[in-house]
């Protein structure tokens, strides 16, 4: 019986989605709704199921489909690159116009 409780209560939990952007002036939007900015990581609380996340950063965007499980607690991120700021680890921004790929 306890089991039974603790499934059912589980599954009614919501979701924990703490999203990370850079840079500072992004904006995010999950299912089409402001959420927050590139200014410090941010948790919302999601229903579970597949989410909407947008992230708008100049006149640049990018959109990508979350999906998350009840009580689940997860982490997305994105940095947008080109823009003044650093490549995410492991890939390397191009160049700007104007500068050397070689030093």
């Amino acid at each position: 019986m306890l089991s039974l409780t603790l499934a059912l209560a589980l599954s009614a939990a919501p979701a924990q989605l703490t999203i990370e952007v850079k840079p500072e002036g992004c904006v995010v939007k999950v299912d089409g709704k402001k959420a927050g900015t590139g200014a410090k990581p941010f948790t919302v609380k999601l229903k579970a199921g597949k989410h909407t996340i947008r992230v708008e950063y100049k006149g640049d965007a990018t959109t990508e489909e979350v999906a998350v499980k009840a009580g689940e607690k997860k982490t997305w991120k994105w940095e947008f690159t080109g823009h003044g700021g650093e490549a995410p680890s492991g890939e390397s921004a191009a160049p700007a116009e104007g500068d050397s790929a070689t030093p």
